[in-house]
């Protein structure tokens, strides 16, 4: 009884015709440069830009990571080397600190220094 007109917008129906134009790549349309003035080439430039961003960070990332680990590697290296600096000046340190090596350095050098011959006592005063 009643007809429904349905109301479509024919000029945004593509036809067999558009689409097989829009669908179609040559040699002769990718070295002349009209590739990438297609619609279907222009409505892709937001995900490519958003790969190519997401490319540049990890290319980014990468050379920072191994610009940290090489800082790394040379830092422990360097906590290394000091460590056995370290251990080599206590070591040298203690050896000089010995009794029998300082009554040495003192007759060596010839000081008019004696060594006690009773052990030291603490003195106590009354207030």
């Amino acid at each position: 009884m009643f007809k429904r007109n349905k109301k479509t917008n024919k000029e945004f129906i593509p036809t067999r015709q558009e689409i097989k134009e829009s669908s179609k790549f040559s040699v002769k349309d990718l070295l002349g440069g009209n590739v990438l003035s297609k619609e279907v080439v222009i409505r892709q430039i937001p995900f490519l830009l958003f790969v190519t961003t997401a490319i540049l960070l990890y290319i980014f990332n990468q050379y920072r990571g191994e610009n940290v680990m090489r800082q790394i590697m040379s830092l422990e290296k360097r906590v290394r080397e000091m460590r056995a600096e370290s251990v080599s000046a206590a070591f040298d340190l203690q050896e000089l600190s010995k009794q029998s090596e300082v009554t040495r350095m003192v007759t060596e050098q010839g000081l008019p220094l004696l060594e006690a011959k009773t052990p030291p006592y603490k003195i106590v005063m009354d207030e």
